[in-house]
């Protein structure tokens, strides 16, 4: 017997779901449904196996994204759906089995259309979920299959970063137009061998001045956030901007030509400007290099002598004090003693008032002795 988990997502969200799907490594299937529209995610043993929308017919979600990527016409889907309705076969095999559409690129679009279905979920908010345990078939090896909280946590990381470029991307019905070739950004771009500089030059590829934010989204194949990340940073390079509608008859070419000289000197300050200012400074150089003769320059004073006989006095004061300190036991309150010297009187090893050196035969010589005190 199916056992089914419902609930609302303003109490329970679609992160808590996921994570105790994983955890409890359900198989079956969660519908969710808001204003976004019904939605549908497949389980097998906590691991992901596919999403998409809910349409019409199951295939055709599949076929939409097919049209929206133009590998095909909507009314060969539409044919082919029928079709698909009438022999119980799928329309993924139709397509292949007429070589309408490559394996390959079916495969692809089966995986964009889970990732996009993914993304629009994580940045969900309202709504209702049911989760209906039981088996699911499916023809995906286990290496294909999507562990959830893998899941989670990539959707996760790009709503935070859908969130600080987002305002900088206009409308989806907005068309946008190249102002400048990105040749040159491409190959200033340092993407650690990721192949962003490749999918820069796809995305740009469908910007033509006709094609709308969405059908270059949707033609690229890169899916929504890394073709919307990828032509917010071209905006904000000023190699492409919108074409407003109320321009797009009569003044689109004045516009366009306009866009691009802007673009042109945009480029040529941010090139020119480091350039203006090393010519000055080099400039600079050699106008004081020819004026070198009226210099007055200012020797370093180094003089090895004095600092030699100034640190040798230094030493001889301390010296000094220390013999005076040794001689009467404390030290003095002065240094007036110094002009006498010493002791009070001419400067020598003892005090003339004191007991003077003497010696002592000891054995075959002569010892020195210091005076008694």
């Amino acid at each position: 017997m199916a056992v089914a988990l419902k609930g609302n997502l303003d109490d329970f969200g679609v992160a808590e779901i996921f994570q105790l799907i994983g955890h409890q490594r359900k198989t079956g299937l969660l519908e969710i449904s808001s204003r976004m529209g019904p939605m549908r995610v497949t389980f097998d043993s906590g691991a992901l196996v596919f999403a998409a929308p809910v349409g019409d017919s199951p295939d055709a979600p599949l076929g939409d994204f097919l049209v929206r990527c133009g590998l095909i016409d909507e009314s060969v889907v539409h044919e082919k759906i029928r079709e698909s309705r009438a022999s119980a076969r799928s329309l993924t095999d139709l397509l292949i089995a007429d070589e309408l559409v490559a394996d390959r690129d079916m495969e692809a679009t089966s995986d964009l259309m889970t990732r996009e279905t993914l993304f629009t979920l994580m940045g969900m908010t309202g709504g209702a979920f049911e989760f209906l345990a039981g088996p699911v078939t499916h023809a995906l090896a286990p290496e294909k299959l999507m562990v959830a909280e893998q899941v989670l946590m990539d959707g996760m990381r790009m709503q935070d970063e859908w969130l600080t470029f987002v305002s900088d991307l206009p409308g989806e019905s907005e068309v946008l137009e190249i102002l400048v070739s990105v040749d040159d950004y491409c190959d200033r771009l340092e993407d650690g061998g990721q192949g962003g500089s490749d999918r820069v030059r796809r995305v740009s590829g469908f910007v033509n001045g006709k094609n709308s934010i969405r059908q270059i989204i949707d033609r690229s194949r890169l899916g929504t956030f890394v073709a919307s990340r990828i032509l917010v940073d071209l905006r904000r390079a000023g190699l492409v901007d919108g074409v407003s509608p109320a321009l797009r008859r009569g003044g689109k070419v004045r516009r366009a030509g306009a866009m691009r000289v802007f673009g042109f000197v945009r480029l040529a300050l941010a090139a020119g400007v480091p350039l203006i200012l090393l010519a000055s400074v080099t400039a600079g150089l050699f106008l004081q290099r020819l004026d070198a003769r009226s210099w007055r320059g200012q020797a370093i004073a180094y003089r090895p002598l004095e600092e030699a006989r100034a640190q040798f006095a230094r030493q001889r004061l301390h010296n000094l004090l220390e013999a005076r300190r040794h001689g009467t036991g404390r030290w003095p309150h002065s240094l007036d003693f110094l002009s006498q010297g010493v002791w009070g009187e001419e400067e020598g090893l003892t005090q003339e008032s004191g007991s003077a050196y003497y010696y002592m035969r000891r054995g075959d010589g002569i010892v020195l002795l210091a005076p008694r005190r």
